[in-house]
């Protein structure tokens, strides 16, 4: 069993069923509001804190949603949802969860609700809510019973595994869903087939052109190749080898105050060959010259391997390194290395040679010093 999203607008059409007017939109979509209608939209792909990411805009026009969408869309966003504005107050937004959890369904409300909620958890009541109890948990938070009921309801019957409603606003009997947010347990899809499928199963990504590429050629080889952009316009790039150590020097550099300027993350390991790793590296590199930040290092990292030849690898690091070298010395961006493994002195040789030739030279250090070192190193020199 694993807990997967479903995307707003399915969460809403199973909540709220022909009542809710929302739209799911696509860049090819065609925009079928009224000309002089008020929107918010959105982008629907699992996405937390949307609204401090820029990724809601409120109040705006029919013909101004293209616009819209291909800012979105240009950051990696695909998928979009509309609806109609519900002017309100701060003060009317309420929270309303509600979690399958070992003694029944756990519901959580907030008479404030909004953005800033999760700073706020003492602000919430707890109790468990079923079918024989829904007109007392009505009359403590306020929510209608029918609203309650048909929560419930689906909530059961379309195996969700959590539902987060936040705001939520409640005027008498008339309740609106601002913001809605399912898991549902994807060992149940057989038996929803009139609710859910995997068309509405999103993941909390936005799909880079990089990202692509490496998953693509993920799928060719037995070696373990990832790439997530974090920061397109970071200032700290990595290559980092095995699981252990990337997680290591991405901490690093958080504790050091950059975690916002991180540009990547990902690994390669598992034994990848020469060209592979040539084909990884470049995809990165291509990543830090696009890169808008006025200073910029690259940090090649890793723990000390089992088998992946260092040597090997370095040869197509360095490869993919030469192809942009005149590149990486125009935007002054350095190389910081720490690597240990098979073959690691004939392989950090050869790398600190190469660099030290390109003008690339950061420093390059053994499995004799700690990973966090590199890291530092390169912190310093930005």
């Amino acid at each position: 069993m694993a807990r997967v999203k479903l995307t707003e607008y399915r969460a809403k059409k199973l909540i709220l069923g022909e009542a809710y007017s929302g739209v799911s939109l696509s860049m090819d979509s065609e925009v079928l509001f009224p000309k002089d209608a008020h929107l918010v939209v959105k982008v629907d792909q699992g996405i937390k804190k949307r609204m401090k990411q820029g990724l809601v805009a409120v109040d705006i026009a029919p013909h101004k949603i293209h616009a819209q969408l291909k800012e979105w869309n240009k950051r990696g966003f695909t998928s979009f949802l509309a609806e109609e504005l519900v002017p309100h107050e701060q003060a009317e937004e309420q929270y309303l969860s509600l979690e399958r959890v070992r003694e029944g369904i756990r519901l959580l409300h907030g008479r404030n609700g909004g953005i800033d909620i999760e700073e706020h958890p003492e602000s919430l009541t707890e109790s468990l809510l079923s079918q024989e109890n829904v007109a007392e948990i009505s009359e403590q938070t306020g929510i209608p019973v029918p609203f309650l009921a048909r929560v419930l309801s689906v909530f059961e019957s379309m195996h969700f595994s959590f539902i987060e409603i936040n705001p939520l606003l409640v005027r008498g009997e008339e309740v609106h869903l601002l913001d809605a947010a399912v898991l549902v347990d994807s060992a149940a899809q057989f038996f929803v087939s009139d609710g859910w499928s995997d068309a509405d199963i999103t993941e909390a990504t936005a799909s880079h052109e990089a990202e692509e590429k490496i998953a693509d050629l993920q799928k060719t080889t037995p070696a373990s190749l990832k790439l997530k952009v974090l920061n397109p316009n970071g200032s700290l790039f990595f290559l980092l080898s095995g699981g252990g150590g990337s997680i290591v020097a991405a901490d690093e550099a958080a504790l050091k105050g950059m975690g916002s300027e991180i540009g990547n993350y990902g690994e390669y390991s598992g034994g990848p060959t020469q060209e592979e790793t040539y084909l990884y590296a470049k995809q990165v590199i291509a990543l830090m010259l696009a890169s808008k930040a006025k200073k910029k290092a690259l940090v090649i990292a890793g723990g000390v391997a089992n088998f992946t030849d260092v040597k090997t690898t370095f040869a197509g690091i360095e490869s993919a390194l030469a192809e942009s070298a005149e590149q990486l010395r125009k935007q002054d961006i350095k190389v910081f290395v720490r690597r240990g493994g098979p073959n690691e002195k004939i392989g950090l040789a050869h790398m600190e040679k190469f660099l030290q030739q390109e003008g690339l030279l950061g420093v390059v250090y053994g499995s004799v010093t700690p990973i966090t070192q590199a890291v530092d190193d390169a912190v310093a020199a930005l």
